[in-house]
Order: C-alpha cells, then structure tokens, then sequence
C-alpha cells in the first residue's frame, strides 16, 4: 500500500514540472507580449519576433531523443541540473543583449538547456502518479504552459521596460535550478531499468523500437502540430485584433482572457479524460470544436460575443496539448515498446514539438503575412489533423478502453 509520504511528494514533483513548464513559456511569450517595443527596440520585422518567439522551442527538435535516453539510462539530477544551470546563465546574458542576432542565440542556447523539463515530465508523472490520475497531472503540467502565456500577456506591458522583463524571467530560471537540484528524483518503487526487463544496460534498441513504432509517430503529429497551432495564434493575437479596431490594452485583454481559459480548459481536460477512463473521442471534440470556435470569433464582428466565443474556445480547445502528452507513459500498453523506453518515447514527442514550434510558426508567419484570417484558417487545418492523428488513428489507451481492459484481465489470470 502506498505511503502517505509517497502520495505528498508527487504532488511536489508535479510543481516542479508546473513551474518549469510555466517560466519556459513565459519567456517565449514575452516577445508576443511586448510587439511593438521589441520590434522597434532590436529593428525587427513581424516575421523575425515570430522566430524569437518560438526558437527556443527548436531545439527540441535536435537533442531531445538523446537527452531522453541519457536520462533513462544515467538519471535525472547531476546532468539535467548542469544542464539547467547553463540555462540559468544564458538568461541572466539576455538581460543585456544588445542585437537582434544577440538574442536570437541566447534564446536558442537557453532553450537547448532547458530541455530536461518537458523531455522527462511524462515519465516522471507515469512514475509518480497512477493511471487513473495521469490524466489529470499533464493536464495540471499543461496548463502551466497557459499559466506562463497568461502571466506574459498580463505583464509583459507592466515592466518598465523589455530589459527589465528579461531580468524577472531569468530569476525565474535561477529559482527552477534550485528546485530541481533540491527535489526532483524517480519514484523507486515503479522505475523500471533495463536489468529488471532483462536488457542490455545500455538499452540499445530502445530508440530504435521507438521510432518504429507508429502509435509514437501519431502522438508527435498531434503534439508537434497542436503546439505549432498555439504558437502561431498566440504570436499573432494581439496584432490580429488591433488589425480590427481594438486598442493595444484592449486586443491584450483578449489574449489574457485566452490565456487564462486555457489554464482552466488544461485542468478540466485532464480530469474529465481521468474520470471517463477515455482520449480518443474527447480528444476529437477538443481539437475540432474548440478551433472553430476560435475561428468564429475572429471573424465576426467585434462584441460581446468575440469575448465568449475566445473564452470557451480556449477553454476546449485547451486540452489539444496536455491529454495527447498524457497517452505517451501509457503507449507501453500497445506493445510497441517497454515502459524502460518513455524517456526517449518523451524525447520524440519533444522534438516533434520543437520542429514544429519553431517551423510551423515562422514558416506561416513568411508566407501569410499580415493576412489574420489567413493565419486563424491555418489554425483551423492544423487542429483537424490534430483530431484525425491523434483522435482518431491512435488505440484508445485510457482506463476504460480495450488494451486496459484486456491487461487487467491478464493480470487477474496471472495472479491466480
């Protein structure tokens, strides 16, 4: 029977990883936040802030397969707290960037060292918590993500200046080191090592059942493009609805009360997934119904409505991230690969997330433009093949779906 003292602690690994999800997109927002000053401040064109805003997430896409497979094999504190370290560093030399290049690099650099935290969140929360809460910690983890966008939208026009924004968010990764060297660790109990599966210690064909395995790829298509979509639309908010006749403060308020929807719809996401035992069809909903919605209240006329409509949209739509990274502690169920292997199952998901944050984004931004309904169509797209990818072709993994159900039968055969 599990120990209280077990129970208290998951819930203080899944702050850790709130609150590194949190500062991480918070410091890529900050740029959206504050367009106008920075575009002026580093002479930069709409198309370069898209880039700044999302390049931290790039380099997901290179390292994050490795970095998970480092830390299934060698652990998660001396090498992630170096590496968190050096991101500390990079952000404290932000502060005084004095180019657009500058900053591109320190930006790309720190979100390299930073990797750690959104590689390992899902094999630590399958760890720590059971099945039938796993729904609802990535969805509380992924909603930090709306947290950091929320806070950035609300206070990036409250600094005095760009610099001093800077200042606070490297404070915030100088907090996060300290945490992780403190607290974080594997659960013992349910860690699985590559001795105990009867492998070689150097898991040698983890990666290479990872990759072949297309209920993995199918989640990085949901993931890789539900991420790009956020960015593309949370980059282009504000100047979306300024382009309609709402002042700064007022086009702000609107991507604040986005932001804030979606820490409410992460959250929600995540224990109604939980408490029905199922992600597909949910996950459906989600995708579909929450970017027409946002759709709609773009191109309607400006009113009450738009403030509804933006508002639930987000609330729904919010779930397009947290419940698809929720299935990835789960895929062992399929038979595609052992739960040894979730690190770098994690590190996949991460550099589908990477490329697509940083290509979809910029690539869009290059070819559309200042064309906002152009952008809100793309949005649209890329939550349908969302739906399809990862509603739609994955197995239902969740508690009351087939393969779970089938498990428990096993189980119940074995013990007698």
């Amino acid at each position: 029977m599990e120990n209280e003292k077990t129970a208290n602690f998951r819930w203080l690994v899944l702050l850790i990883l709130v609150f590194g999800n949190g500062i991480l997109n918070f410091s890529n927002l900050i740029f959206a936040s504050r367009p106008t000053e920075i575009m002026a401040l580093f002479n930069i064109t709409q198309a370069q802030l898209t880039a700044i805003a999302t390049v931290g997430m790039l380099p997901g896409a290179l390292f994050s397969i490795y970095i998970g497979k480092l830390m299934d094999k060698r652990g998660i504190r001396l090498i992630p707290g170096i590496m968190l370290a050096i991101a500390a560093l990079c952000m404290i030399w932000r502060v005084f960037a004095a180019s657009y290049v500058e900053l591109f690099i320190i930006t790309l650099l720190a979100g390299t060292f930073f990797l750690p935290i959104s590689v390992i969140a899902p094999k630590l929360i399958g760890q720590w918590f059971p099945p039938q809460q796993i729904g609802t910690a990535i969805g509380l983890f992924g909603a930090a993500a709306g947290v950091g966008t929320t806070c950035a939208f609300a206070l990036g026009n409250v600094f005095p200046s760009t610099e001093y924004a800077f200042g606070v968010i490297a404070a915030g990764y100088v907090v996060m080191l300290f945490l992780w060297l403190l607290f974080a660790k594997e659960n013992a109990a349910t860690k699985v090592t590559p001795t105990e599966k009867g492998l070689s210690r150097e898991v040698s064909g983890s990666i290479s059942m990872v990759v072949k395995s297309k209920n993995m790829w199918f989640v990085m298509i949901a993931g890789g493009l539900s991420v790009g979509a956020a960015l593309l639309l949370n980059t282009y908010l504000v100047n979306a609805f300024i382009s309609k006749g709402l002042e700064v403060s007022a086009a702000s308020g609107i991507a604040t009360l986005l932001n804030v929807c979606l820490i409410i719809g992460g959250i929600l996401s995540g224990i109604v997934v939980s408490k029905l035992g199922l992600y597909n069809i949910p996950y459906v909903i989600i995708c579909v119904c929450g970017a027409i919605l946002y759709y709609i209240s773009y191109m309607i006329p400006i009113s009450t409505l738009t403030y509804i409509l933006v508002a639930v949209g987000a609330i729904v739509v919010s779930g397009s991230i947290g419940v698809n990274m929720a299935r990835i502690p789960l895929l062992p169920m399929t038979g595609d690969f052992g739960p040894e292997s979730v690190g770098v199952a994690g590190g996949m998901n991460n550099t589908a997330i990477g490329i697509c944050a940083f290509i979809v984004p910029t690539l869009i931004a290059t070819f559309v433009g200042d064309n906002y309904t152009g952008i809100f169509t793309v949005f649209v797209v890329l939550l349908v093949i969302c739906a399809v990818a990862g509603g739609m072709l994955l197995p239902e993994l969740g508690e009351n779906g087939t393969l779970a159900q089938k498990m428990r039968t096993e189980k119940r055969i074995e013990n007698k």
